[in-house]
């Protein structure tokens, strides 16, 4: 027994210096806080990730928490350099956000490139008169931006509607505070109504918000200037964020209600448009104005980091094509379970995770929305069929890219029932893009926020795009892509498709070679052939 004990105490005062080593006591008053916390250092503000369905603190309840260490023990640790995927940096996101909470405007652009446009942003819980007046002075088409929720609990209160469009999935409306002008350039009458789109009012679930019946009874109880209070039309227009924010759609619109929701504000924000047309603009403006300055890229880089919108679904797997053999990288998303396939040809490591991480080679990139019509059943109306095809002969050939296949962007993103209606617009001599303006839907409503965080995710960084498309991707940057190369995706023309063809090409800027000899040739054929061009 006696040597027994001996040798415990050997072992104990070896063990002691390594349990010290191992363990290192926090900075006094550190104490774990749950994700919700934030901290603030100076005028910066790091706010941490909400869980799905986690409500921000109340003002009073931050005021009451520790300050935290920037990084929770048990979040896992980024995957790429702290600043990949930033233009003004992650503390120009913080700056941003303590300034909000301050009350001041704030400017955001599109990402680093020269010729990124800009908006003036503002909290409407906390602006004023004044900054109404400067917003309506330096910049155009002001606009409160709602989160759906609240765009949904708006709308439904309105006891008369009045569209300022014809698209009834995505309405347009304004609307006015009772009692004041509907004048659009009246800064204190904007300042009154965009403070009752503010109100907590519109976040009470509906099941506890007084029935009609009730109304005697719970107007008193009801907050002054809320939903028995609006007017539409209106002075203030209304624009209803996407579901997922800017990691689905990179727009103005969603970075203002994911700039206000970080910040711990109301989930609403307003925005308008700047005078400006270039980036050393957008920053001369705000040096002169004393203004915080950020991006929609910078916002993406920083929520993502904290939000998914895509998961995998499936381990990757062969996919033998008539065009060659694929890699198939399967995701869902998380905000409306829509499935998409990217198949990957990366040599060796395309059965892996992430098959273009780590390496310098830029992918030859196709991200294909959906075509039911043209991809499935060879509709001559399109070119989407054949350019699918090109794309998966292009990208086997090179050997080191991706066909990303988006699906439920049917007719540019307005789905088939719609996309049959211009159809039949067409056959009536209207074109591609007036087919859509009739019916009151957008000319190109296709989100791809999804596909960015999937090339991401399969570890691409520099690509060389396949598209005649010259949209600019905006927010690119902040999910660490980058377009290299333009690579043009020319297919041949059939006489179905060639006023498709030139309306793309004229009113939509498609970057299409097709030579005029080679266009009135086709033109020839049709008229031979007896084809109405008007009808396509």
């Amino acid at each position: 027994m006696a040597g027994s004990g001996r040798q415990g105490l050997v072992l104990l005062v070896l063990l002691v210096p390594l349990l010290r080593s191992a363990w290192v006591a926090p900075p006094a008053g550190m104490t774990p806080q749950p994700r919700t916390a934030r901290q603030a250092t100076g005028s910066a503000m790091m706010v941490a990730p909400l869980s799905s369905g986690e409500e921000p603190l109340s003002e009073p309840d931050l005021a009451k928490r520790p300050i935290r260490r920037a990084v929770s023990p048990h979040m896992p640790p980024a995957a790429e350099p702290e600043e990949a995927g930033f233009v003004f940096g992650h503390e120009s996101v913080e700056r941003v956000l303590s300034a909000l909470r301050n009350g001041s405007v704030v400017l955001l652009t599109e990402d680093g490139s020269l010729g990124t446009s800009g908006s003036l942003l503002a909290a409407p819980s906390l602006v004023d008169a004044a900054q109404i007046e400067f917003l309506l002075e330096h910049a155009v088409r002001l606009q409160v931006a709602l989160s759906p929720e609240r765009y949904r609990s708006v709308y439904r209160s309105l006891r008369s509607i009045t569209l300022d469009n014809s698209d009834l999935d995505h309405p347009a409306i304004s609307v006015s505070a009772q009692g004041g002008s509907r004048s659009s350039r009246d800064a204190a009458h904007i300042a009154s109504t965009v403070h009752a789109l503010a109100a907590d009012w519109w976040d009470v679930p509906k099941s506890k918000q007084p029935k009609p019946a009730e109304a005697a009874d719970g107007a008193a109880n009801k907050p002054k200037g809320v939903s028995d209070s609006l007017l539409c039309p209106g002075a203030v227009s209304l624009s209803c964020a996407r579901e997922g924010g800017v990691l689905r759609r990179a727009g103005v619109t969603e970075a203002a209600v994911e700039l206000s929701r970080l910040a711990y504000l109301p989930s609403v924000g307003m925005h308008a448009s700047l005078h400006t047309e270039t980036l050393e603009e957008a920053k001369l403006f705000a040096d002169t104005w004393g203004i915080e300055i950020s991006s929609t890229a910078d916002l993406i880089a920083y929520v993502r980091r904290r939000t998914a919108i895509v998961e995998r679904c499936s381990p990757p797997v062969g996919m033998p094509t008539k065009h060659g053999r694929f890699i198939a990288h399967t995701y869902r998303s998380s905000i409306d379970g829509t499935e998409h396939i990217a198949l990957v040809k990366a040599d060796e490591r395309g059965d892996s995770l992430k098959p273009f991480a780590g390496l310098s080679r830029p992918a030859l990139v196709r991200v294909h929305s959906e075509c039911c019509t043209g991809d499935v059943f060879g509709s001559l109306r399109c070119d989407c069929g054949p350019q699918l095809d090109k794309a998966l002969q292009d990208v086997n050939a090179d050997g080191w890219g991706v066909v990303l296949y988006l699906r439920g962007q049917e007719g540019r993103g307005i789905g088939l029932g719609a996309k049959m209606h211009a159809y039949a617009l067409q056959e009536r001599g209207v074109d591609t893009l007036d087919a859509n303006l009739e019916l009151g839907l957008p000319v190109d409503s296709r989100e791809y926020g999804t596909g960015a965080q999937i090339l991401a995710d399969l570890g691409i960084t520099d690509m060389r795009l396949m598209s005649n498309n010259p949209k600019k991707f905006s927010g690119l940057t902040g999910y660490g892509l980058r377009i290299v190369d333009r690579v043009p995706s020319h297919t041949a023309p059939n006489p179905e498709n060639i006023q498709y063809l030139r309306t793309k090409r004229a009113r939509m800027g498609h970057l299409l070679t097709l030579g005029e000899e080679e266009m009135e040739g086709v033109a020839d054929d049709m008229a031979a052939e007896g084809f109405d061009e008007q009808a396509s």
